[in-house]
């Protein structure tokens, strides 16, 4: 089964399993379960430094998760900063790294590039998730740190927090739009760009990217075709990614393709892709991980640990045969779909390794592709 045949069964799934009910899917396309309600548990403040400069404004520690004003972001590390006032907007960087910072009633909801972005930790606990705290806004710095081009060193003695910035990939990635509205449906599609390689690369890498969008568009339109617009609100199909790596010579990027065709909800697909800038090679896991010739066992074991709570068995799912991943800072991602292994309440189920876990001490995973 390839990639669009799976995202159509996802959506098919949301529809049966939950049909009926002629609600038009939600612009939050990622989201699948209701937010927890989390007490906030405010510690005391963190001095923070700009390349060694220590600054006026200081962060804080909220649920553990360290906070940075979005002034500092504007006046320190140089980001444009905008309001919107009728959308009660703030946006904060430029470009696919463009932080949006949605503000209502019910917190503030966060998106790059029109991905929306969110991860629970530990304690049901949105490790993502920017608060208005006594009237400031504020970003969590991992944020930065993960999306950003941002890093941090940490003084636990001093309470402190070092940004600086990093050192990435010498290109641009810009985001392309095809659109396939039609009177069935709603078809706006987000993918990336690549300019600043050799033709040669790029040109393989931005196929990679375009084929895949095409390929979302004629499914889309596919389906809306069977459309009954006597009875059934509008469908609607929505992609939009997010850069997750872009440094050491790699690039990672995540998209999401969501789909309304009836039904309670939509669903959601799931698609990471990382390359090699020096040939434009999509890379497997087995080429970031080679240095470890045990890594599926490795990572069997762990997920089976980790995906036990979630489960529709309760027994825990392991790695599957062509395990879904992508890069991000300091390790990688595994990612299952929604409904792969566990209820649609699950979303689509993710978990994080540092490459200290998977790999051979001081080995450099992007040692030949730099």
């Amino acid at each position: 089964m390839n990639k669009t045949m799976k995202w159509s069964a996802a959506v098919l799934a949301a529809g049966v399993l939950f049909g009926g009910a002629n609600m038009t899917g939600g612009a939050m396309v990622h989201a699948a379960a209701v937010k927890p309600v989390v007490k906030q548990g405010v510690q005391p403040s963190v001095v923070l430094k700009y390349n060694g400069t220590t600054l006026k404004e200081q962060g804080k520690i909220v649920n553990g998760i360290t906070m940075i004003p979005v002034t500092v972001l504007r006046d320190s590390l140089g980001l444009p900063l905008n309001y919107n006032p009728g959308t009660k907007t703030y946006s904060v960087g430029s470009g696919t790294t463009k932080l949006n910072l949605e503000l209502s009633e019910y917190g503030v909801a966060s998106n790059l590039n029109s991905y929306y972005i969110y991860s629970y930790g530990d304690n049901d606990i949105d490790i993502y998730e920017s608060k208005n705290i006594g009237g400031h806004l504020y970003v969590p710095f991992k944020v930065l740190n993960d999306f950003m081009g941002f890093k941090g060193v940490w003084n636990p003695s001093l309470k402190s927090l070092d940004i600086s910035k990093q050192e990435m990939n010498n290109i641009s990635v810009s985001s392309e739009t095809l659109t396939k509205s039609n009177k069935n449906a709603s078809i706006v599609i987000h993918y990336p760009k690549v300019s600043g390689l050799p033709e040669d690369v790029q040109s393989k890498i931005n196929k990679a990217f375009k084929d895949d969008a095409e390929a979302f568009a004629a499914d889309s339109e596919e389906q809306a075709s069977h459309r009954d617009g006597k009875i059934e609100h509008m469908y609607d199909f929505v992609q939009s990614f997010v850069v997750t790596y872009n440094r050491e010579g790699i690039l990672s990027v995540v998209t999401d393709k969501y789909g309304y065709s009836g039904g309670a909800h939509g669903g959601t697909y799931r698609d990471g892709k990382t390359f090699s800038l020096k040939d434009g090679k999509q890379l497997e896991l087995g080429d970031v991980l080679k240095a470890a010739p045990d890594y599926k066992q490795k990572l069997d074991k762990l997920l089976k640990q980790k995906t036990i709570k979630v489960t529709f068995d309760g027994k825990g799912a392991g790695l599957s045969d062509q395990p879904s991943f992508y890069v991000k800072e300091g390790g990688l991602a595994i990612y299952y779909q929604q409904y792969e292994i566990a209820p649609y309440a699950a979303g689509l189920p993710t978990y994080t390794f540092s490459f200290g876990e998977l790999l051979p001490k001081g080995t450099d995973p992007f040692a030949d592709y730099k």
